[in-house]
């Protein structure tokens, strides 16, 4: 007979394995001795925090291409809605056609309809913008605009009325004072809905020449501090767009100063998957450290999981509020441990200068400025509500033509309808050849009147080129004519000249420019509209199919 002893593995509780019960304490402790583990200094847990500082309002804005400070009030409206709207030097004809409309209203509420004939023969819309493309396609506006008054013309009609002369429609004297408040009332409409706005938006922030926005924003924190953002693609302003721009003057006039003084008790740090703390309880299954796929050259994924189940307990969090539109500037931060130590703190750069976060930086080739520690919350809004893009340029290196091209795929019109460039151009029918059989000799292929090509320019000193756009001639009507661009991103706001783009904003991978509605409510309960434009990372290479001096196939004869 043979007897073997065996473990018995499996039982009917689990309170044995439950209880993990130390048979032999001093064995522990002689481990850590021997691994060093007494020796470490950092074993108390924080139980307290203080933190003191000031935060000073951002008090002024200007665009890149202004000269002077613009005050800012961060409670009326975000930075995004002064920043980003399109400046108009003129309303659209949807606007002019609706104003037009509105001061019919006006007349006829105030018992004053038969004057309507008379104001629609003094301010009728001028023939050449009767002629527009955007009214020759809707037959509808277009008769509305005949039996309408121009509302950019009786601008300055019924101002006229103000100067003493005479005016062009004469109102009998006992309807002066209901056609003055009319006129009155309009006017005051007109001013809110439609006049444009001039000094802002665009018109100082929009760098035409590189395809960006550009701004900068005061406070009197350190000193005076400018911060500037001089490349803002349109996708939201946040604290990491702005640099330190020590050589610039902040604005005139002091801010508003909070100071901050907190106490309160730090939460450890938690995160989705972090180890559990205790011992006897269970983990999920949410997240597998285990099958992070990281070669050995892939410090940053390996520091995070090594952060994520190593140290990650050794973290603690303690959120702090601060105003909007504000530069913070935090003096102490003293922290009471469980041992009753007082331990002040200091940034991480001051010991390791490689660790900058949330750091700003200074403008290239700047010294170091007070303000780099701060923190800036930028009056931006969030939640922004947008359009589809009512215009779109793609911007494309053509390798074959030695061009960079602007398409417009979608540009708007003047009643504020979108308009598909390419299902809109069609071909123009192959030259008649009376020679069938014989190959067809084109000075020049024909380009699609969407693709406007931008050739390079070369600068003084013959040390680089820029991107200048050069429209190609087109036969309409039998005669040649420029083929300008339709929409607004590829026309130049310098009169008188085409636009022109740095070579180095249309990289290989080329560029996408948007212009979209936006919406956002800011915290007084108002909500802001404007027109933005937003900037993309293109979609590669293209080709026009742009040859000069080229032979054809044959082509069929007639």
């Amino acid at each position: 007979m043979t007897w073997r002893l065996e473990p018995q593995p499996r039982t009917q509780g689990i309170e044995e394995g439950l209880a993990a019960r130390t048979h032999d304490a001093l064995w522990l402790l002689a481990r850590q001795w021997q691994l060093g583990e007494f020796h470490g200094r950092d074993a108390g847990t924080p139980t307290l925090l203080r933190v003191r500082g000031e935060s000073h309002r951002v008090n002024a804005w200007r665009g890149a291409g202004a000269a002077t400070w613009q005050p800012l009030d961060h409670a009326a409206a975000p930075l995004d809605a002064l920043v980003e709207p399109e400046t108009r030097t003129q309303p659209s004809l949807r606007e002019r056609l609706e104003a037009g409309a509105q001061f019919e209203r006006e007349l006829s509420a105030a018992g004053l309809g038969r004057y309507r004939p008379a104001f629609r023969s003094a301010a009728p819309f001028p023939s050449s913008d009767l002629g527009d493309r955007a009214f020759a396609a809707d037959a509808l506006l277009a008769s509305s605009a005949l039996r309408r008054p121009d509302g950019l013309a009786l601008l300055p009609l019924l101002a006229s009325f103000d100067g003493g002369g005479a005016p062009a429609v004469a109102i009998a004297a006992g309807d002066l004072a209901a056609f003055n408040a009319a006129r009155i009332a309009w006017s005051a409409w007109y001013a809110a809905e439609i006049a444009p706005q001039v000094g802002l938006g665009t018109a100082s922030s929009w760098q035409e020449n590189r395809l960006e926005y550009g701004l900068a924003v005061s406070s009197d924190a350190a000193g005076g501090t400018v911060l500037t953002a001089d490349a803002y693609h349109g996708d939201g302003l946040d604290w990491f767009d702005f640099d330190i721009d020590s050589s610039a003057v902040a604005a005139a006039g002091a801010g508003t100063v909070l100071g901050i003084e907190r106490k309160a008790v730090p939460a450890p740090l938690r995160y989705g998957g972090m180890p559990l703390p205790r011992f006897w309880a269970m983990e999920d299954a949410q997240v597998d450290f285990g099958s992070v796929d990281a070669s050995a050259a892939d410090l940053g994924r390996l520091l995070l999981v090594e952060f994520a189940t190593v140290y990650g307990n050794n973290w603690y969090v303690q959120p702090l509020h601060l105003p909007d539109a504000s530069l913070t500037l935090l003096a102490t931060v003293l922290v009471t441990d469980s041992f009753g130590r007082q331990l002040l703190c200091t940034r991480a750069n001051d010991v390791q200068p490689q660790w900058r976060l949330f750091t700003l930086d200074t403008a290239p080739g700047q010294a170091a400025h007070a303000a780099q520690g701060a923190l800036f919350l930028p009056p931006s809004a969030t939640g922004v509500h947008q359009g589809a893009p009512i215009e779109t340029v793609q911007f494309l290196r053509d390798d074959m033509a030695d061009l960079v091209f602007g398409v417009e795929a979608r540009v708007e019109d003047g009643l504020g309808r979108g308009i598909d460039r390419r299902a809109q151009w069609q071909a123009p029918p192959p030259p008649r050849v009376h020679a069938p059989g014989l190959p067809v000799y084109r000075v020049e292929t024909t380009v699609p009147d969407y693709w406007l090509p931008l050739a390079p320019e070369r600068l003084a000193g013959q040390q680089s080129v820029r991107l200048r756009l050069s429209p190609l001639e087109v036969i309409v009507n039998g005669a040649p004519q420029l083929n300008l661009p339709l929409g607004a991103l590829l026309n130049s706001r310098v009169d008188g000249q085409r636009l022109w783009v740095h070579e180095a904003e249309v990289p290989r991978e080329g560029m996408r420019l948007d212009r979209l509605h936006r919406l956002a409510r800011w915290h007084n309960g108002q909500t802001q509209l404007w027109t933005a434009r937003l900037r993309h990372v293109g979609r590669g290479e293209g080709a026009s199919g742009l040859r000069f001096d080229a032979v054809l196939p044959s082509q069929p004869g007639p």
